[in-house]
């Protein structure tokens, strides 16, 4: 009877453990619950091995970097997901909209680990998107004074060179340079 009454208690206080980790089950956070719809949006952007991203797409995609970027602006993903939104900016030809994410990220993640590809591509988008020649060269010379060793400092350094050149004069000065 007492090994009956021990056996009893032991399913009961099982049976007690298991309800009470079932009803403990982890909600997800709305901060979790966001990535989760980021990542579940790029697979779906990005599942076309054509590369051909719809614009619509894209810009949805872009909005959710910039929410969770918003929203959690101390979380390591902010940044990334700001170099994220800039790229699809520049590619669906907003460059006034990657300036401004590349712009968040030069302002509050310094220890960003693409930080020096910001600069480089702010540079960039300001000579070959905006045609703001007088930023494009300010960016190339920060990029270059901060980053003298980086792999595109030397992409920089010709950028510079022929930055505000016509056509014609490139193809000058480049046929003039392959005679040397």
């Amino acid at each position: 009877m007492k090994l009956n009454l021990h056996r009893t208690v032991l399913l009961l206080m099982f049976a007690f453990v298991v309800c009470l980790l079932a009803s403990c089950k982890h909600e997800k956070t709305e901060q979790e619950k966001l990535y989760d719809e980021i990542t579940a949006k790029e697979t779906e952007l990005y599942k076309d091995k054509t590369e051909a991203i719809y614009k619509d797409k894209a810009i949805e995609m872009v909005r959710m970097y910039a929410e969770y970027a918003d929203k959690y602006a101390t979380d390591t993903l902010a940044p990334e997901y700001l170099f994220r939104a800039a790229e699809i900016s520049e590619n669906a030809n907003q460059p006034n909209n990657a300036v401004t994410y590349l712009t968040r990220i030069e302002e509050n993640y310094k220890d960003y680990r693409n930080y020096p590809l910001c600069i480089f591509k702010k540079a960039y988008i300001y000579e070959n998107y905006l045609k703001n020649q007088e930023k494009a060269r300010q960016y190339y010379e920060k990029f270059i004074a901060d980053y003298p060793d980086h792999e595109l400092a030397e992409a920089a350094n010709s950028s510079l060179m022929f930055l505000g050149m016509s056509d014609e004069d490139l193809i000058k000065v480049l046929e003039k340079l392959s005679k040397e």
